[in-house]
Protein backbone atom coordinates (compact mmCIF):
# COMPACT_ATOMS: atom_id res chain seq x y z
CA UNK A 1 0.00 0.00 0.00
CA UNK A 2 1.15 3.54 -0.10
CA UNK A 3 2.57 5.55 2.51
CA UNK A 4 -0.57 7.92 2.84
CA UNK A 5 -2.47 4.75 3.44
CA UNK A 6 -0.01 3.08 5.51
CA UNK A 7 -0.28 6.72 7.80
CA UNK A 8 -4.20 6.97 7.78
CA UNK A 9 -5.24 3.92 8.72
CA UNK A 10 -3.43 3.45 12.16
CA UNK A 11 -4.11 7.36 12.88
CA UNK A 12 -8.12 6.24 11.99
CA UNK A 13 -7.64 3.18 14.40
CA UNK A 14 -5.76 5.02 16.78
CA UNK A 15 -8.27 7.92 16.81
CA UNK A 16 -11.35 5.86 17.10
CA UNK A 17 -9.57 3.74 20.25
CA UNK A 18 -8.16 6.69 22.01
CA UNK A 19 -10.70 9.37 21.34
CA UNK A 20 -9.01 11.10 18.77
CA UNK A 21 -5.89 11.94 21.07
CA UNK A 22 -3.48 13.69 19.17
CA UNK A 23 -0.07 12.80 19.94
CA UNK A 24 -1.18 9.28 20.38
CA UNK A 25 -2.70 9.74 16.88
CA UNK A 26 -0.02 11.16 15.30
CA UNK A 27 2.42 8.57 16.89
CA UNK A 28 0.37 5.52 15.45
CA UNK A 29 1.00 7.33 11.93
CA UNK A 30 4.26 7.55 12.26
CA UNK A 31 5.07 4.35 13.18
CA UNK A 32 2.72 3.19 10.07
CA UNK A 33 5.14 4.34 7.79
CA UNK A 34 8.02 3.10 10.27
CA UNK A 35 8.71 -0.63 8.45
CA UNK A 36 9.44 1.17 5.10
CA UNK A 37 12.75 2.06 6.20
CA UNK A 38 13.72 -1.05 4.20
CA UNK A 39 12.62 0.60 0.80
CA UNK A 40 15.17 3.66 0.02
CA UNK A 41 12.36 4.95 -2.34
CA UNK A 42 9.29 5.29 0.62
CA UNK A 43 8.42 8.07 2.37
CA UNK A 44 10.47 7.32 5.56
CA UNK A 45 13.29 5.55 3.51
CA UNK A 46 13.99 9.16 1.24
CA UNK A 47 14.96 11.05 4.64
CA UNK A 48 17.07 8.29 5.85
CA UNK A 49 18.63 7.26 3.04
CA UNK A 50 21.74 5.97 3.97
CA UNK A 51 19.86 3.75 6.61
CA UNK A 52 17.30 2.74 3.82
CA UNK A 53 19.86 1.85 1.47
CA UNK A 54 21.58 -0.63 4.25
CA UNK A 55 18.42 -2.06 5.53
CA UNK A 56 17.46 -3.05 1.91
CA UNK A 57 20.45 -4.47 0.98
CA UNK A 58 21.13 -6.31 3.90
CA UNK A 59 17.90 -7.84 4.99
CA UNK A 60 15.83 -7.22 1.63
CA UNK A 61 12.27 -5.34 1.64
CA UNK A 62 10.01 -6.81 3.33
CA UNK A 63 11.53 -8.93 5.65
CA UNK A 64 12.44 -8.26 9.39
CA UNK A 65 11.13 -4.43 9.19
CA UNK A 66 7.77 -6.30 8.46
CA UNK A 67 7.82 -9.14 10.44
CA UNK A 68 5.93 -10.11 13.89
CA UNK A 69 9.15 -10.54 15.34
CA UNK A 70 9.74 -6.48 14.60
CA UNK A 71 6.38 -5.50 16.07
CA UNK A 72 6.30 -7.54 19.60
CA UNK A 73 10.25 -6.51 19.96
CA UNK A 74 9.22 -3.15 19.54
CA UNK A 75 6.51 -3.35 21.78
CA UNK A 76 8.19 -5.30 24.77
CA UNK A 77 11.11 -2.60 24.37
CA UNK A 78 8.50 0.62 24.74
CA UNK A 79 7.15 -1.74 27.88
CA UNK A 80 10.63 -2.37 29.08
CA UNK A 81 11.45 1.57 28.84
CA UNK A 82 8.41 2.57 31.01
CA UNK A 83 6.61 4.33 28.03
CA UNK A 84 2.69 4.73 28.67
CA UNK A 85 0.84 2.05 27.81
CA UNK A 86 -1.42 4.11 25.47
CA UNK A 87 1.63 5.40 23.49
CA UNK A 88 3.20 1.46 23.57
CA UNK A 89 -0.53 0.57 22.17
CA UNK A 90 -0.36 3.45 19.45
CA UNK A 91 2.93 2.27 17.96
CA UNK A 92 1.97 -1.17 18.03
CA UNK A 93 -1.28 -0.84 15.94
CA UNK A 94 0.83 1.21 13.22
CA UNK A 95 3.51 -1.62 13.16
CA UNK A 96 1.22 -4.31 12.91
CA UNK A 97 -1.27 -2.28 9.88
CA UNK A 98 1.66 -1.52 7.80
CA UNK A 99 2.50 -4.89 8.26
CA UNK A 100 -1.13 -6.61 7.40
CA UNK A 101 -1.85 -3.80 4.72
CA UNK A 102 1.31 -4.96 3.01
CA UNK A 103 0.34 -8.31 3.68
CA UNK A 104 -2.61 -7.35 1.28
CA UNK A 105 -0.63 -6.09 -1.52
CA UNK A 106 1.61 -8.52 -1.97
CA UNK A 107 3.24 -10.56 1.09
CA UNK A 108 5.68 -10.27 3.56
CA UNK A 109 8.07 -12.51 5.36
CA UNK A 110 5.56 -11.86 8.64
CA UNK A 111 7.38 -15.02 10.27
CA UNK A 112 11.58 -13.83 9.67
CA UNK A 113 13.42 -15.15 9.74
CA UNK A 114 11.33 -17.90 7.58
CA UNK A 115 11.81 -16.91 4.40
CA UNK A 116 7.76 -17.95 3.54
CA UNK A 117 5.62 -15.27 2.75
CA UNK A 118 1.95 -14.20 4.03
CA UNK A 119 0.19 -13.24 1.75
CA UNK A 120 -3.74 -12.12 2.00
CA UNK A 121 -4.21 -10.61 -1.38
CA UNK A 122 -2.33 -8.81 -4.41
CA UNK A 123 -4.46 -5.31 -4.45
CA UNK A 124 -1.57 -3.35 -6.67
CA UNK A 125 0.10 -0.17 -4.55
CA UNK A 126 -1.81 3.35 -5.71
CA UNK A 127 -4.47 0.94 -7.18
CA UNK A 128 -8.34 1.07 -6.06
CA UNK A 129 -8.04 -0.95 -2.60
CA UNK A 130 -5.69 1.25 -1.86
CA UNK A 131 -7.71 4.32 -2.56
CA UNK A 132 -10.96 2.48 -0.84
CA UNK A 133 -8.88 1.92 2.54
CA UNK A 134 -7.39 5.58 2.64
CA UNK A 135 -11.21 7.31 1.87
CA UNK A 136 -12.20 5.32 4.67
CA UNK A 137 -9.56 5.69 7.06
CA UNK A 138 -10.01 9.37 6.30
CA UNK A 139 -13.58 9.20 7.16
CA UNK A 140 -13.29 7.41 10.55
CA UNK A 141 -10.26 9.95 11.21
CA UNK A 142 -12.47 13.03 10.75
CA UNK A 143 -15.65 11.45 12.53
CA UNK A 144 -13.91 10.72 15.42
CA UNK A 145 -12.33 13.54 14.98
CA UNK A 146 -16.35 15.75 14.96
CA UNK A 147 -17.27 13.60 17.90
CA UNK A 148 -14.15 14.67 19.93
CA UNK A 149 -14.77 18.34 19.07
CA UNK A 150 -18.81 18.18 19.48
CA UNK A 151 -17.85 16.85 23.29
CA UNK A 152 -15.32 19.42 23.56
CA UNK A 153 -18.04 22.44 22.76
CA UNK A 154 -20.29 20.60 25.45
CA UNK A 155 -18.43 20.40 28.27
CA UNK A 156 -17.41 23.99 27.54
CA UNK A 157 -20.83 25.39 27.26
CA UNK A 158 -21.34 23.35 29.99
CA UNK A 159 -18.89 25.06 32.42
CA UNK A 160 -19.66 28.19 31.03
CA UNK A 161 -23.19 27.95 31.93
CA UNK A 162 -21.88 26.69 35.91
CA UNK A 163 -19.88 29.85 35.70
CA UNK A 164 -22.90 32.22 35.07
CA UNK A 165 -25.61 30.46 37.34
CA UNK A 166 -23.08 30.69 40.14
CA UNK A 167 -22.22 34.28 39.26
CA UNK A 168 -26.64 34.98 39.42
CA UNK A 169 -26.60 33.47 42.69
CA UNK A 170 -24.06 35.33 44.23
CA UNK A 171 -25.76 38.76 43.28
Amino acid sequence: MSGRTHAMVPAALTAALFNTDPVLTLTAAAAGLAPDIDEPWSVIGMRLWFLAWWMKYVCGHRTVSHSLLMVVTVGIVGILTLMPVKMVVAVTIGLGSHVVLDAMSGGVQVWWPKKERWVLARYPVYGRMDQLLLVMAMLVAVGCLLMRVNEEVRTASDEGQQSADIIYLER
